[in-house]
């Protein structure tokens, strides 16, 4: 029923118009026969992302055939030996520019995560907020639960970890992240790619703090403003990495990761800064 009517949507959005150009973003989310309609009318390139791993979402999978070219987020998914068949492009996640960076006044140093439970991730999560409150960090930390997982919530035992019961909004979120001096990145073990909030850190000029290793491989790494860490014992670190003074990055490598860049190597329209995913 549902892809009934998101296939009646679809035709009569679409009329009788073609585009030059069809980005989808998640094609797992829509029924082949959606996606074979919106190829029709589509009169250059029908392009796909998927941004958050094909293992998570093996549904990914009978779709990419269909676009002349598909886009993921995660190197693995390039590397990884049962996607060989497929003709898969590597390209990070961005930041949007359209939105400029506005730093909030306010007192104390304040740590931002926000993200949705995932059971693994509980310990790494707690393991930071912790070493951060050690160190009189403020904590901006708040996690979002299914429905069915409500009762989870018992599992944290770090008191300063908000639990949310809607999605933060978009604008919502660019107003915790002016507000913050610190982001903070807990990878979901379903995938290795690099979430928004690693180029949001690069954006809004604000420390990142994360375990997720691959960004080490990165043009925009700089060790003073972003801190890597792999266990518990990693975290007695950040004392040191938070009282050393952020290093700016060179405005070009900044644009790079632009959204007017990203969509420009999405489409391949020249001019752009090539992106890509190692």
């Amino acid at each position: 029923m549902y892809n009934q009517k998101l296939l009646a949507n679809i035709k009569k959005l679409l009329g009788n118009s073609h585009y030059d150009y069809t980005l989808v973003i998640r094609p797992d989310l829509f029924p082949i026969e959606a996606l074979q309609l919106l190829k029709t009318h589509t009169k250059n390139d029908f392009v796909a992302y998927q941004w958050n791993g094909i293992r998570r979402f093996p549904k990914t999978k009978p779709t990419i055939n269909l676009f002349d070219r598909f886009y993921v987020f995660d190197s693995e998914d390039l590397h990884n030996e049962e996607y060989q068949q497929y003709r898969l492009n590597g390209i990070s996640n961005f930041y949007f520019d359209m939105y400029q960076p506005q730093p909030v006044s306010h007192t104390g140093t304040i740590a931002y995560f926000v993200g949705l439970h995932v059971d693994s991730r509980i310990a790494a999560i707690e393991a930071c907020a912790n070493a951060l409150i050690k160190y009189g960090i403020n904590l901006d930390f708040n996690i979002k639960f299914r429905p069915s997982e409500a009762s989870k919530a018992g599992l944290y035992s770090c008191k300063e970890i908000h639990f949310i019961p809607e999605n933060i909004t978009f604008d919502d979120n660019l107003k915790h992240i002016n507000n913050a001096d610190i982001l903070i990145d807990i990878v979901n073990p379903v995938h290795h790619g690099l979430s928004f909030r690693t180029f949001e850190a690069l954006y809004y000029q604000k420390k990142l703090i994360t375990n997720n290793p691959q960004i080490k491989n990165l043009d925009f790494y700089h060790p003073d403003n972003i801190f890597i860490w792999k266990n518990a014992d990693d975290l007695q670190k950040i004392e040191n990495f938070l009282a050393r003074p952020f290093v700016s990055i060179n405005p070009d490598i900044i644009k790079k990761y632009s959204f007017a860049n990203w969509i420009n190597n999405i489409l391949n329209r020249q001019p752009f800064q090539k992106i890509s995913v190692i």
